[in-house]
């Protein structure tokens, strides 16, 4: 299409034509102030007669307000009557202006909101539309921000005044675009100053390197026509804060008010050129996040070259420098001294302690949490590295050197918060510079940020609109969540849950990069080797359950009882009889050639001996066939009734799996599974129906009811006697669901199981030698953690690695993936640690 003469208010279609709105009036949806159309729609201004909507003609669109052209149904009249859709001021239709606030206030921008419009099937409006009401709006949150910040200083000063204090105000800047370390190029900024009595904005800047109509004008070698120019700024990005910081004191100052100090990042710029342009007496003070930041930095570097420096010894430093630096307030000479002992106190010298930050001298017991435990206790010990020691010592003595500066620190977190919300109203990936918007965004910040959202209210009053009965409601349930926020979050319980909630995140982030190895690294260089350690150690493995079989499945199904006799007692053991009985009393028993010995314990209880290929029971001879043929007749035998479910006794932890075993080996699974709908086990069962019983083995459980023994370890036995005990029971539906399994569900715990087999295999050096105890191997095991897979965490990151391992969080939002005991955690990681040397 030819779009050499296109503006930028112009839509251009694929036909090369201009694209319009519809004429027709029942197109789509409009914005209608229901008020407004039923008054217009009362009377025909000619003839008096009422108007129905319905013979609308023409509709005349205006943003997002319209006039419909209603023709008068009296036959002699005929007149075509204007009705408004909504209401209007100095021919400005109210709607659009309420739209262009609410741009500003929400950070829409016109391409945004039309994209939002036209999915609700509303009419787009234009640029130029949207860019005159803003003009109209801005001006109004101009003059309602500096309202505000007016007030806010008022109320600042009162309460200076009432403490008999000077005047501090915490000032920051922020960008309209990321620098990424090296490379400040924004072309925009602001800058608010805050009081911290109150909290409030006392006064904001904000810079602009560029203005669109003077940048047009100048690519054409015009002159700019007469505009409202916000281009103020010719220096650097960098620049902008000092000359903004200076441009607020000025103008407080010039109100009668005397700046004393200012809160600040570490600076030094700023406030030297306020000194320079304003007063020398004007003090900097520092703010607490910034240090704790520089701090940890320092820190973080040393871990370096001392690897027992862990993250989380780092952030308990931390927490220590800043309780120091909040104890000693107005006090040098204590924070001094308490920053000198801070770099002994982690390794045990508490002599130049403080009791107000060090639990050791009331309780010489304690432990550090944070640290690494002993070699022969799992109480957290304190540090031994003499090198790390005087580097701490090193770091904490220049602090200590500025102890004078620590004992007046203030806070630039309500600066942060402010430049959060104008990050929300005026979005960094958005040009907003090049015209008064980005002011009009940082202004609506800053109205908001002095009286909440009721601002809107303020701004709607002074355009000459009414505020609206829903605006005012969000407004007010707005501000009310938002005081409400602000109560609960001063409490010990939000931050302590604010704090745990942090941890997990920290522990689930520091899991996952065990597992995952380098996922993020730099390789820009020509000769950058790429990195081979990419391998991902396995998510945890959550045990599978037993799903239970609907009541209605049940109800439609048969139950078949079955049971096994093996040649031991281990779930490896081979099949040697397999019997089974259904409901019809239709019966099923074959005796099995073994490939594998029958133990002699097996062989007394059973009564099932194999000698020179044949197969006695109770040394009388058996016929027996090979294991193939046996299951193959088996589901035969299960395919003679639909929908059958098999009934055992103990059944889900020795008989299913054996029977699945033996399935799966000889390639008949597939066949059998679709023979069977699930399973029962009856020893849960029999507990429910019968308690307090002293043995819940079948035969005592027969004897129990029927007072009568049977031949019991005898498969064929065994079923029908189980078959009878059932029958007697009787239990419900709903109780056979409850002790039940799907065949799927069954099939996951099998698949599972032999997982856990072959990981439990990798990890028999580690019970040879004594280092985790079988049942822990099992565990380990059964998360999905193999040796080989120890070994690449503890490569990564020794004993932290294996710590963040085993403690991952799963399932259970309190459970570990194998163990939170740090004695098991430090055995496994020495042992590995050998290994490597």
């Amino acid at each position: 299409p030819n779009i050499s003469n296109a503006t930028r208010e112009e839509e251009v279609s694929n036909e090369g034509k201009q694209t319009r709105s519809s004429e027709d009036w029942r197109e789509g949806r409009r914005i209608v102030e229901l008020d407004v159309l039923a008054t217009g729609l009362r009377a025909c201004l000619k003839c008096g007669l009422p108007l129905q909507l319905g013979h609308t003609i023409d509709i005349q669109t205006y943003g997002l307000g319209c006039l419909l052209k209603v023709q008068c149904f009296n036959t002699i009249c005929m007149h075509v009557n204007s009705v408004p859709t909504g209401k209007r001021h100095d021919r400005v239709w109210d709607v659009n202006s309420k739209l262009a606030t609410a741009l500003v206030h929400s950070g829409l921008g016109e391409r945004q909101a039309n994209s939002f419009l036209s999915e609700l099937n509303i009419p787009a409006f234009s640029y130029k539309l949207v860019s005159a009401r803003l003009k109209e709006v801005g001006n109004v949150v101009e003059e309602v921000a500096k309202e505000s910040t007016n007030e806010a200083l008022e109320k600042e000063l009162a309460a200076v005044e009432q403490k008999k204090g000077k005047l501090v105000v915490a000032v920051d800047a922020g960008w309209q675009k990321r620098g990424s370390g090296r490379a400040y190029d924004s072309k925009s900024g602001h800058c608010s100053m805050i009081g911290p009595e109150k909290g409030k904005i006392i006064n904001y800047s904000v810079r602009s390197k560029e203005c669109r109509v003077c940048s047009r004008a100048e690519s054409r070698n015009e002159s700019p026509r007469k505009h409202a120019c916000y281009r103020n700024w010719e220096g650097s990005s960098k620049g902008m804060e000092a000359d903004m910081v200076i441009e607020m004191v000025k103008d407080v100052q010039s109100k009668g008010c005397t700046v004393a100090a200012l809160v600040g990042d570490e600076d030094s710029t700023t406030i030297g050129r306020v000194r320079a342009n304003i007063s020398n007496s004007i003090e900097k003070m520092s703010d607490r996040n910034h240090l704790k930041k520089i701090l940890g930095n320092s820190l973080y570097s040393l871990k370096k070259n001392h690897p027992v420096l862990t993250v989380k010894i780092i952030k308990y430093l931390q927490s220590c420098f800043n309780y120091i630096i909040a104890q000693g307030e107005g006090n040098p000479e204590q924070i001094a001294k308490d920053l000198n002992a801070l770099s002994k106190h982690p390794f045990g010298d508490h002599q130049c302690c403080s009791s107000r930050w060090c639990k050791f001298l009331s309780n010489p017991k304690s432990v550090f949490k944070s640290f690494p435990q002993g070699k022969l206790s799992c109480q957290k010990k304190p540090l031994t590295c003499a090198s790390l020691q005087k580097s701490l010592e090193s770091v904490f003595e220049g602090y200590a050197k500025n102890s004078l500066k620590l004992s007046t620190v203030g806070s630039t977190q309500a600066n942060e918060s402010f430049n959060r919300m104008v990050s929300a109203k005026a979005p960094k990936h958005v040009h907003y510079s090049s015209s008064g918007n980005l002011n009009y965004r940082v202004a609506a910040s800053v109205a908001q940020k002095n009286t909440g959202h009721r601002y809107l209210v303020n701004v709607n009053k002074k355009l000459g609109l009414s505020p609206g009965y829903h605006t005012q409601r969000l407004a007010r349930l707005r501000d009310y969540q938002r005081s409400k926020q602000r109560a609960l979050a001063t409490t010990r319980a939000f931050k302590r849950k604010r704090l745990e909630k942090k941890a997990k995140m920290h522990q689930k982030l520091a899991s996952a990069e065990v597992r995952e190895g380098v996922s993020y690294q730099t390789g820009c260089s020509l000769d950058a080797a790429i990195s081979d350690d990419i391998q991902s150690i396995p998510a945890p493995v959550i045990t599978p359950e037993y799903l239970p079989l609907e009541p209605k499945t049940l109800n439609d199904s048969s139950m078949t009882y079955f049971d096994v006799e093996t040649t031991g007692l281990g779930r490896d053991s081979h099949i040697i009889q397999l019997s089974a009985v259904n409901s019809q009393n239709t019966k099923f028993n074959r005796y099995i050639k073994p490939a594998r010995p029958i133990l002699p314990q097996a062989s007394e209880v059973t009564g099932l001996k194999f000698q020179n290929g044949k197969m006695y029971h109770d040394d009388r001879e058996v016929q027996s066939i090979g294991i193939s043929n046996a299951l193959t007749a088996f589901i035969l035998f299960l395919k003679e009734i639909h929908n059958t479910v098999l009934v055992g006794h103990n059944s889900k932890i020795f008989d299913v799996p054996i029977l699945i075993t033996a399935l799966e080996k000889n390639g008949l699974l597939n066949n059998f599974m679709s023979s069977v709908k699930g399973f029962i086990d009856t020893l849960p069962l029999f507990k429910e129906c019968i308690p307090n019983q002293p043995s819940y083995s079948q035969p005592k459980i027969y004897n129990t009811l029927f007072g009568e023994l049977y031949s019991a370890h005898d498969s064929m036995e065994d079923v029908v006697a189980l078959r009878r005990l059932f029958e007697k029971i009787s239990p419900s539906l709903v109780l056979k669901s409850k002790f039940s399994g799907t065949y799927e569900s069954v099939m996951q715990l099998y698949q599972h199981r032999n997982c856990t087999k072959g990981l439990l295999t990798t990890l028999r050096p580690l019970t040879n030698s004594k280092t985790i105890t079988n049942c822990m191997a099992t565990k380990i095991a059964s998360s999905g953690l193999g040796l080989s897979h120890l070994k690449l965490a503890h490569k990564r990151d020794q004993q932290q690695g294996i710590e963040n391992l085993f403690t991952e969080l799963c399932g259970h939002p309190s459970k570990a993936r194998v163990t939170k005991s740090k004695k098991i955690i430090q055995a496994t990681s020495t042992y590995l640690n050998d290994l490597e040397e």
